[in-house]
């Protein structure tokens, strides 16, 4: 029996995943052909993408629709790292969220000037465009 369970997501870029990753400092393996997830008890799936989370990974795996999902033993992260499934998808959704932002920004022209975090955690960025 698998304990590995996926988790849909609204995630669309992977380089802006990456970067989120890159952000959040997470280590990660990126293979389009696939990677392999650690599970519970040496199980094992492929994913596009492979976050060690110690002992246990997360995999970014392709939806038929196009759109990537989270799938891991939930459980074996939760000990690992000491953070809930919900916690660790609002972090990546977070990260995601930003740089799919700035990206955005960037490819019309925008240079990011400040960013602020205030304390409900939102971030408030100001842009500027020359020419």
């Amino acid at each position: 029996m698998s304990h590995f369970t996926t988790v849909a997501t609204k995630i669309t870029n992977i380089q802006c995943l990456l970067k989120a990753l890159e952000q959040l400092k997470w280590k990660y393996t990126h293979a389009e052909e696939g990677v392999t997830v650690r599970g519970w008890r040496g199980q094992t799936s492929l994913a596009e993408v492979s976050i060690n989370m110690g002992r246990y990974d997360i995999g970014v795996v392709k939806n038929e629709d196009g759109t990537y999902g989270l799938q891991a033993d939930w459980w074996g992260v939760e000990t690992t790292v000491g953070k809930t499934e919900q916690e660790v998808v609002d972090e990546i959704n977070k990260a995601y969220a930003y740089q799919v932002v700035v990206t955005a920004c960037e490819e019309q022209g925008y240079r990011i000037e400040e960013q602020v975090q205030a304390e409900d955690g939102t971030i408030k960025l100001s842009v500027s465009k020359w020419g």
